[in-house]
């Protein structure tokens, strides 16, 4: 059901015929714009035209990276499936607000035809013309609209259903939506809680070391009391020496 919804709403933002890109998208990542041009047998230019209305309409993304070779830039498009679908019951609230006004004129206002030429007006514009028709000068006739009345009811009514299960869709890709940044939220907090632990052994490993350099330094390094004790042990066998030659 989600797929014929998307379906017709790129109808109504691109034209006919352009839904076929729902196909090409659907559960699929940046996919390059010369494949869906290839896919929907159309110029680039035509394909890139359908691209960027659906773009405005927040239906469609894309990232763009730079051919190497040939020096331009090559778009790559997804199909942003909430947006779509958040787009679709916004047009489709508008539809119904517009076809329960109609009917409401149709049912408080008086409108005129004229059966020959077809050409409808209320009743402000039939007194204007004398209830008679601009074209072919016929008098026109009172309509009754009972018939678009019941046609609209029946519209409306389906369109009502069409909303109520885009809503739910909407609802269920935004819980999951919810779930999914929460996984990622808690997945982020775990790799940065490891990062600073890494980061803390490694500086406690650091130090370490340096102490251990340091130690190394200390033991290496005689004293300054052990030197004095040596020269004045030198000191005193040089006097002795001399001593004995006299």
């Amino acid at each position: 059901m989600q797929i014929e919804l998307l379906k017709e709403l790129v109808r109504h933002v691109a034209g006919k015929n352009s839904d076929i890109i729902v196909d090409i998208l659907n559960d699929k990542k940046d996919i390059n714009e010369f494949k869906i041009a290839e896919k929907l047998k159309l110029t680039i230019n035509q394909t890139r035209n359908i691209l960027y209305k659906l773009f405005a309409n927040e239906i469609v993304s894309f990232t763009r990276k730079k051919d190497k070779r040939k020096g331009w830039y090559i778009y790559f498009w997804t199909l942003n499936v909430p947006k779509a679908i958040q787009r679709f019951i916004i047009v489709k609230k508008k539809e119904i607000n517009e076809m329960k006004h109609l009917m409401a004129s149709y049912e408080h206002k008086h409108f005129y035809v004229c059966q020959g030429c077809s050409i409808e007006m209320n009743e402000e514009n039939a007194m204007h013309h004398s209830f008679t028709c601009p074209e072919c000068g016929k008098l026109l006739q009172l309509e009754i609209h009972e018939k678009k009345i019941q046609e609209l009811k029946t519209r409306i009514e389906n369109f009502d259903k069409e909303l109520k299960i885009a809503e739910a869709e909407y609802s269920r890709l935004t819980q999951e939506q919810i779930k999914d940044y929460e996984k990622k939220k808690v997945r982020k907090k775990k790799a940065d809680k490891k990062e600073r632990q890494k980061k803390k052994a490694k500086a406690k490993r650091a130090e370490q070391r340096e102490l251990r350099k340091r130690k190394k330094h200390k033991a290496k390094k005689p004293s300054k009391k052990k030197k004095s004790k040596k020269k004045s042990k030198k000191s005193k066998k040089k006097k002795k020496k001399k001593g004995k030659r006299r």
